[in-house]
């Protein structure tokens, strides 16, 4: 009998872990974007922004984004992300003014060719 729990319990992780990771694979998604760096936090700046079709979003992992990305302006990418589904409002700058962008999580960003 305790063999059978086991297997049983072996056999949901199996298919929790695999519908999880099919789930995640579907969300996956891939455009041309511009990535906006405004600076860093600490001096008055807001971070990493990403411009796709006239939206923008928030990466919740921007410091993931490497470094040579830091410059000054719009960075024309190709960005691989996945879209949270809730709004990141991070405050910036001297500005009290409220900021909310869709938020989202960069899988892997490079340079368009």
């Amino acid at each position: 009998m305790k063999l059978f729990y086991q297997l049983t319990l072996l056999c949901l992780s199996v298919l929790f872990f695999t519908s999880c990771q099919d789930s995640m694979e579907r969300d996956t998604e891939t455009a041309e974007a511009l990535l906006v760096w405004s600076g860093e936090y600490m001096v008055d700046g807001c971070g990493f922004e990403v411009l796709i079709n006239g939206s923008r979003y928030k990466p919740e992992n921007e410091n993931d984004i490497d470094e040579a990305f830091k410059i000054e302006g719009e960075t024309p990418v190709i960005i691989e992300f996945v879209r949270l589904g809730k709004q990141i409002d991070i405050p910036c700058g001297l500005s009290p003014q409220s900021r909310p962008m869709d938020g989202i999580r960069v899988l892997n960003v490079r340079k368009r060719p």
